[in-house]
């Protein structure tokens, strides 16, 4: 058979497969979409299917799966998508990492996020109890729905048509209802703080005026008479309040290991309320790529909380690992809006 005849079925074959995920999870194409964006998007929100399935395996009656085995399959299946699209190999890789990391963030993500029962024996059973958000005329449903019932994937989020077992936005996030300016009044209250013996040569500290992202806007003299301090980055780190005679209060701000936990890279909250609160609030552009799509990109990376929601609700850009840009249908914007203007991120028009 002339070669030209083999290439032509594969990419028939190809051209099949795409409409086949693209129908099975309702994801379209944006106006001019490159082809590995498309590709990407839909081996992203495939391997979040495959992790959710393989928790209602069941052997001998015992319904669930290894964690082990999650992540096992997991590497196997990204290891065939990249070979099958070799143009969109790279991203599933996180620089100086395995491959096999994505594996392990896939299913954390869904652990932290509610999607999994984990028992005694480290076995993930899927929590497919019917708890949904409601989200415009849609719901994100936290499981997988009945046969009978039609659903879209829109990044790691599974979305229905009507919720079943309805709960709140802050229920999930588990925050109270502090606004970011009351959060931040919350954390500069004046009889916390104290006279420290610390060396203040030996410390930086956060610029809420600073136009850099926030990880660059440490330096050496403090700007505003509120703010954050560390001796380095690894801690420890302070909150930190100028009195009247210009001598500097403190006030310990803990900082545990920063990992892929739901509460983890909490001292972002404060420091994006602390520049929202001196108007120099992290900005949020938007860009409306058509009628069905746009991307949003953040000058910083969000606490986990949020960053696991943006999850469900859109497609991390460049790669599985970008953490600052992420397509997001129009549908959803006025949700990503509320959530970060909840913690002080000022959402604009880009070009």
């Amino acid at each position: 058979m002339p070669i030209q005849k083999v290439i032509h079925g594969m990419v028939l074959l190809m051209n099949a497969l795409f409409e086949a995920m693209s129908w099975g999870m309702d994801i379209d194409r944006y106006y001019n979409e490159p082809e590995d964006s498309f590709i990407y998007r839909l081996c992203y929100s495939a391997l979040g299917l495959w992790c959710l399935h393989i928790s209602q395996n069941s052997i001998d009656g015992v319904v669930g799966t290894t964690k082990n085995n999650q992540t096992m399959v997991l590497n196997k299946l990204i290891q065939c998508y990249s070979e099958l699209f070799p143009i969109i190999s790279d991203k599933f890789i996180e620089i100086n990492k395995q491959r096999n990391s994505f594996a392990v963030h896939i299913r954390r993500v869904y652990e932290e996020t509610g999607y999994f029962i984990t028992d005694e024996n480290n076995r993930n059973c899927l929590a497919n109890y019917g708890r949904s958000i409601p989200i415009g005329n849609t719901a994100l449903f936290f499981g997988i729905p009945s046969p009978s019932k039609v659903f879209n994937v829109n990044g790691l989020g599974i979305f229905t048509k009507s919720a079943e077992y309805v709960i709140n936005i802050k229920d999930f996030l588990i925050r109270d209802t502090l606004t970011w300016e009351d959060y931040f009044q919350s954390q500069f209250d004046y009889t916390d703080f104290y006279d420290r013996d610390i060396n203040y040569d030996e410390l930086e500290f956060f610029s809420p005026l600073s136009n850099n992202v926030p990880s660059q806007s440490w330096e050496k003299q403090m700007k505003t008479d509120c703010s954050m301090a560390r001796k380095s980055e690894m801690g420890p780190y302070y909150r930190v309040m100028r009195t009247a005679e210009t001598s500097l209060l403190f006030a310990d701000e803990p900082v545990s290991p920063q990992d892929d936990s739901f509460f983890s890279y909490e001292y972002r909250r404060l420091l994006y309320a602390l520049k929202a609160h001196y108007k120099k609030p992290l900005i949020a552009n938007i860009v409306k790529l058509d009628e069905s799509y746009s991307r949003i990109g953040i000058r910083g990376q969000l606490p986990n909380r949020e960053y696991y929601y943006l999850l469900l609700l859109s497609w991390p850009v460049n790669s599985v690992f970008d953490k600052a840009n992420f397509l997001v249908r129009n549908d959803f914007i006025s949700e990503v809006n509320t959530i970060l203007a909840n913690i002080g991120i000022e959402m604009r028009d880009g070009k």
